[in-house]
């Protein structure tokens, strides 16, 4: 019984998480476009992505980033909760958001894996055809993730590292088991809370609620990878004003050749979370405090810009 009971817990809890994500947000302006819906054949298997083109864009090859949804959520559950279709709109940009099979990516951990399906092809598949409809600058596309999607972002680094111009990853880190078979220089920024109960911010089991999902690195560690593969010096810290939460938001940018930025962006008390990210009482509760002292789309679109070679 006792087993049947922890497998409940678990399920109510993967619930639970679909749920906050999906039915607490707050109904926030839509977009002057929509995201619309793409299948494509990937190897035999069927998959399936939204792609949001901002309007009065046509005839123009623009930035793009794929963002990623975390572990039990979705593409279109992604797009709602990081609100990025507004901004893209403002700032010019593509999104795609891919869709994991069976709501998980296959993110190059070997013990705890949560998929077993080919998301490096899926990927490289995706961005051909939007490539192909001349929509995006090739040269100009990041991928960007949270929990199972900040840790699927580290191994498109390491697997496909030609066809990403940055990455960024939030609330994750490394899993200490996934190899990195192509390292390769690039600008990153990671977003952490101190208090991620799904992906320790001083690493250890990923999500043990769920079961054995394998090992996380520390946010200390995953940085410091990036800072001896970037080249980087030592990092310079900056505490952020606080403004409508006491949680303490600070940045550490490191010192690192040009176009090889890394930055840690802590937040102090800080959730499984989206930065910016508005949710409502029952995914605080389940995922942990959203910091509104720092917007997650805003700091990492600034900091691939500030990368962008001149």
């Amino acid at each position: 019984m006792r087993r049947f009971d922890r497998m409940l817990t678990r399920v109510a809890i993967l619930a639970a998480i679909v749920l906050v994500v999906d039915v607490t947000l707050p109904t926030r302006p839509a977009a002057a476009g929509e995201a619309v819906a793409h299948t494509i054949d990937v190897n035999g298997v069927s998959r399936n992505y939204l792609l949001y083109v901002p309007p009065g864009q046509s005839g123009k090859r623009l930035p793009a980033f794929i963002m990623m949804h975390g572990s039990g959520s979705t593409a279109a559950m992604q797009e709602r909760y990081s609100n990025l279709d507004a901004f893209a709109q403002a700032h010019g940009l593509v999104v795609m958001y891919p869709n994991g099979i069976d709501k998980h990516w296959n993110d190059g951990r070997v013990i705890g894996h949560e998929s077993m399906a080919d998301d490096i092809a899926f990927m490289k598949a995706m961005l051909a055809e939007v490539t192909a409809q001349g929509l995006i600058d090739p040269k100009r596309v990041y991928a960007a993730g949270i929990s199972n999607g900040g840790f699927m972002a580290q191994h498109m680094a390491c697997v496909m590292p030609d066809a990403l111009a940055g990455i960024a990853v939030v609330a994750a880190t490394q899993p200490v088991d996934a190899a990195c078979p192509s390292p390769h220089p690039m600008p990153v920024i990671f977003f952490h809370g101190t208090a991620d109960k799904f992906v320790p911010f001083d690493g250890g089991p990923i999500a043990p609620q769920l079961g054995n999902r394998g090992t996380a690195m520390s946010n200390a560690q995953a940085v410091a990878i990036w800072q001896k593969r970037n080249g980087c010096g030592p990092a310079q810290k900056t505490q952020l004003p606080v403004k409508d939460d006491p949680m303490q938001v600070t940045v550490e940018s490191y010192s690192c050749p040009a176009g090889r930025g890394l930055e840690d962006v802590i937040v102090q008390g800080g959730g499984h979370t989206w930065p910016g990210a508005h949710q409502g009482w029952l995914a605080t509760r389940i995922l942990g405090p959203v910091t509104d002292n720092i917007d997650a789309n805003d700091t990492m679109w600034t900091f691939f810009q500030s990368q962008a070679p001149k």
